[in-house]
């Protein structure tokens, strides 16, 4: 086989060189982006004390805020005892960021049985507009804006407002809640 009759093979073999190196490196520049996002966070790692008022129930709850799968993620853990005006309940929180799309998002579970999923958007300064998002009809919400916002006022305080709903006397109630890194 001589050279000219090679050449064919010899682009072939190129060209599935080059593609099979393109996933690869979109991938590492995709795992770069992804892990910049979280670090732009590593103020929240740590355990912060929260309190809340929701209409006129209130109480406070501890919250964990660490790094997993190699700095990939979040991870957020939340232990609320029970309280005169408050139940108790443990929740997990996963939240990653998509930096094809550049979005965030945020998926947890609660030991009431509750189950949230969240599309975040980065709202500068380390806060994010929360959207709650759902697997099922029914359950997103139509309105438009924000659910709720989390606001970092610094690297030790950050507030949460919202979402709004209806109590269980049907009285329109807003979340609000105030955490401080212990």
């Amino acid at each position: 086989m001589d050279m000219i009759q090679r050449l064919p093979l010899c682009f072939a073999v190129a060209a599935t060189i080059l593609l099979a190196c393109l996933p690869a490196s979109a991938q590492a520049s995709d795992v770069a982006a992804v892990r910049d996002a979280i670090a732009s966070r590593n103020f929240l790692l740590g355990t912060w004390h929260c309190t809340f008022t929701v209409g006129t129930e209130g109480g406070e709850y501890t919250t964990t805020w660490s790094s997993i799968l190699e700095g990939m993620g979040l991870k957020q853990t939340y232990d609320q005892p029970k309280q005169p005006r408050a139940g108790q309940f443990k929740a997990e929180y996963l939240i990653g960021y998509d930096a094809v799309l550049q979005k965030w998002m945020r998926f947890g579970l609660m030991t009431t049985g509750q189950y949230f999923t969240i599309r975040m958007t980065d709202t500068g300064n380390g806060g994010w507009g929360w959207r709650y998002a759902g697997f099922f009809s029914g359950k997103q919400t139509g309105a438009t804006g924000y659910d709720a916002r989390f606001t970092r006022k610094n690297d030790s305080l950050y507030t949460v407002d919202g979402p709004t709903y209806p109590s269980a006397t049907g009285q329109m109630v807003t979340e609000h809640h105030v955490c401080r890194k212990e």
